[in-house]
């Protein structure tokens, strides 16, 4: 019997402002990471030998997404706040020196609970000042695509940004949901593909292309 829990997967989504990693440099791996990285290893080795080159522009990619997926354009009054949202993640990424003194967060002093809570309050306020910079001095070519299910809360989405290259995603409802989607997900990919000069140098695109068809899903 198809399990009807609800489950959510997103991937491949900028690096939010307010995401606080901590990793300890003298943490050593258990095995069953090392089995893991081992694995991934074999994986990654494989799909860098058989990955041909066959690239796709953007525009190409989101008529692929609707044409061959069926996936249907949704209009800016449905996206706009999550426009604006990636519209700061972007912008932080990529023009910092437009947010003056929130170009950069200081440090995070320690991990403990207070700095920790601290450092995610700067992060969210320099968001909030990468909003109040003005589209006519640092905008995105951003795009959504969405299939909707029975259950209203039930949607897989792709989300595509033109100007710096974007594909990411997500999806909501059980694992049938779940599976298809991440199944889409590397098709889109295949699709996007990459051109010898990618292959050869080992470009950005070509890292992107070869992680997404590791992925286990």
């Amino acid at each position: 019997m198809e399990q009807n829990a609800s489950a959510t997967s997103v991937i491949g989504k900028p690096d939010g402002a307010t995401s606080v990693c901590l990793i300890k440099r003298d943490a050593k791996l258990t095995w069953k990471q090392k089995l893991q990285k081992f694995r991934y290893q074999i994986k990654r080795a494989y799909v860098e030998r058989t990955l041909k080159p066959g690239a796709h522009t953007m525009d190409e990619v989101m008529e692929y997404i609707v044409n061959v997926h069926g996936f249907t354009k949704l209009g800016f009054d449905e996206i706009k706040e999550e426009y604006n949202e990636m519209r700061a993640s972007f912008l932080i990424q990529h023009a910092p020196e437009l947010l003056g003194e929130y170009a950069t967060l200081p440090k995070l002093k320690s991990e403990s609970r207070e700095d920790l809570l601290e450092y995610v309050r700067q992060a969210q306020e320099r968001t909030e000042k990468a909003k109040e910079i003005p589209a006519t001095e640092f905008d995105i070519d951003f795009h959504k695509f969405q299939i909707s299910f029975e259950d209203i809360n039930d949607n897989i989405h792709f989300l595509i940004e033109k100007r710096f290259g974007y594909i990411g995603g997500g999806a909501s409802g059980n694992k049938k949901i779940l599976k298809r989607f991440h199944r889409i997900y590397k098709d889109i990919y295949r699709y996007y593909g990459v051109t010898e000069e990618d292959i050869k140098n080992k470009t950005k695109r070509y890292e992107e292309v070869v992680r997404t068809l590791c992925r286990k899903h």
